[in-house]
């Protein structure tokens, strides 16, 4: 569980662009990120550990290039 009670988790991000793997650093309950470029798209996996951090994340990657076309919440990442 996180901050409030709420739990964490897993979402897969996809969409096209390129962003470096170091794309969570600064985003606040984005943990465990891993980024795989798919050319000409890229999908990035990760933690969030609050629902409300959400729409931070996404201008994160939108900021970082990524022109995000999917979000989906899945049971567990890649390992």
């Amino acid at each position: 569980m996180s901050r409030a009670g709420v739990a964490a988790a897993n979402y897969v991000f996809r969409g096209g662009g390129a962003i470096p793997e170091r794309a969570a650093e600064g985003v606040e309950d984005f943990r465990g990120v891993l980024v795989v470029p798919v050319p000409p798209d890229t999908i990035v996996f990760g933690t969030v550990a609050h629902p409300g951090s959400l729409p931070r994340i996404l201008r994160r990657l939108e900021a970082l290039g990524m022109h995000v076309q999917s979000v989906h919440r899945v049971r567990e990442l890649p390992s």
